[in-house]
């Protein structure tokens, strides 16, 4: 695989800038200004400016904060996007378009600023007349805020392209989670309402889920797992809706699959997102978060739907009920439940962890169907039938040697719809010619087929592979370096 260019570290520099300034939002939604890990965001913020001018990323860094985006130099960062709603409704309370990061930032400072930014009884100090007073007073020096003007768009850039729509269902989903794991955290009653809303406007908006699953490949804040059961509740209304469940099947699921890690609002940071093995002591409290995710809905006053207490609780265990948490009685996880959790480790074994890396959805299938007994098996396969072997967002290298973005799925789950990203040995694409083809097809003489998998640290050779996934396992590109990988326990997603 080649090394990135200058121009894609700068880029990726910028990403995980913007990553950690909503994760550093979000840990104060959650805490107290003072507490450990708020600390620790605000550390990694000043860290990612840091790397940032390292790499010569032009400093101060302007995020332009419109009414659903975060921006840098007009580009739309969505992958940062996903998960700050609150951060961007602050902003547009404030009349915020543009927040510039000075190098001289320390945590202090940056904790000042979020006292700005969050506390409402500060608001006004963000009127034209107030703001630079308000920002010396606070002893912010390394961070400019330019207002919106009336009647200069510029400021507010308005998106137009095709994922707005999925932009705003994800930033739902996101939000509505992310204020119900907070209300879980400080033993306050959950809005289980608003994450029903929010599934259902999902549901009655989108013809169906794959864009929004594409969108949420993007998704690197992983704080509190909300983009993790985010993508969890997306994979599982993509396989009830092909199956033909009805809209209010689909809100049901949804909202189960959704919620199914509540409990692990009450772990702590330091269990949920240790690198390395968790010691006995650690690995017990994580095996305690299904029962307390279940605890937390049986305990709420507004009715919960007993599917997803079920799968707050049963979504580690195996058909047969083994696996965590033991049960004083028997238990057999139910139809919702066994869905989500074939839901959940896929996702958990294709996204970064702390302790791990991630695999490549292919990889991650061979690791499912080499243990197909810990799933209800049915389910298993109706799974890799509907996302496919390649999920849409996939980045992948075809044998002529063009890159390509997987964009849809065909009627066979290893033969995509895939959009050229580049031509052949990474040449420029001729304008107006055709971009998008199924897998299989003939393109200027050579048949479509995907050499690779790319991820940002890796290419993976495709094996090849016995398509029908109804009939045959999927087996086989799990190579013995992936070994290392396996050992830290996967089932901690």
């Amino acid at each position: 695989m080649k090394s990135p260019t200058s121009r894609e570290l700068r880029e990726h520099a910028v990403l995980s800038f913007a990553h950690a300034l909503v994760i550093a939002a979000l840990n104060r939604r959650m805490h107290d200004r003072d507490n450990r890990h708020v600390h620790d965001a605000l550390d990694d913020l000043v860290m990612a400016l840091r790397r940032a001018q390292q790499l010569g990323v032009d400093l101060p860094l302007h995020l332009q904060c419109a009414d659903d985006r975060l921006c840098h130099d007009g580009k739309p960062l969505d992958g940062p996007s996903l998960q700050a709603r609150s951060l961007l409704r602050q902003c547009r309370e404030r009349g915020i378009a543009i927040l510039s990061f000075a190098p001289g930032l320390e945590r202090d400072e940056a904790n000042r600023l979020f006292d700005l930014l969050d506390l409402p009884p500060n608001q006004a100090a963000f009127a034209r007349s107030q703001r630079d007073v308000a920002l010396a007073a606070f002893g912010i020096r390394n961070v400019r805020v330019t207002l919106r003007s009336v009647g200069d768009p510029a400021d507010r850039r308005t998106c137009i392209d095709g994922t707005q729509k999925a932009l705003h269902h994800y930033q739902d989903l996101a939000d509505s989670l992310q204020q119900n794991h907070a209300r879980a955290l400080h033993d306050q009653e959950l809005a289980v309402d608003a994450a029903a809303d929010a599934l259902e406007r999902t549901v009655a908006d989108m013809d169906e889920p794959s864009l929004l699953l594409a969108l949420a490949a993007q998704d690197d804040v992983d704080r509190f797992t909300v983009g993790h059961s985010v993508r969890v509740a997306l994979l599982a209304l993509q396989v009830a809706r092909t199956l033909g469940a009805s809209r209010d099947q689909l809100v049901q699921v949804g909202s189960a699959a959704l919620l199914h890690d509540i409990g692990k609002s009450k772990v702590p940071q330091e269990v949920l997102f240790k690198q390395g093995r968790l010691s006995a002591d650690e690995w017990h409290w994580m095996q305690q978060h299904p029962r307390l995710g279940a605890q937390i809905l049986l305990e709420q006053h507004e009715r919960v739907d007993p599917s997803a207490i079920g799968a707050a609780f049963c979504h580690h265990m195996r058909p047969d009920g083994k696996g965590y948490p033991e049960s004083l009685v028997p238990v057999a996880p139910g139809g919702t439940s066994r869905l989500v959790r074939v839901c959940d480790v896929f996702e958990a074994l294709t996204s970064i962890r702390p302790y791990k890396r991630a695999l490549t959805p292919i990889e991650a299938y061979a690791v499912m169907f080499r243990n197909e007994r810990d799933f209800d098996v049915q389910w298993l396969r109706a799974f890799a039938r509907t996302i496919g072997l390649f999920p849409n967002g996939t980045r992948v290298r075809l044998r002529h040697g063009a890159s390509a973005i997987v964009r849809n799925q065909s009627h066979c789950p290893d033969k995509p719809i895939v959009q050229l990203l580049t031509g052949p040995d990474d040449s420029a694409l001729v304008p107006g010619q055709p971009d998008r083809f199924t897998v299989g097809d003939l393109h200027e003489g050579q048949r479509i087929a995907i050499h690779a998998v790319d991820t940002h640290d890796r290419c993976i050779t495709v094996p090849d592979l016995d398509p029908d996934v109804a009939d045959v396992p999927v087996h086989a590109c799990l190579s013995a370096s992936l070994a290392h990988d396996l050992t830290t326990r996967p089932d901690r997603g």
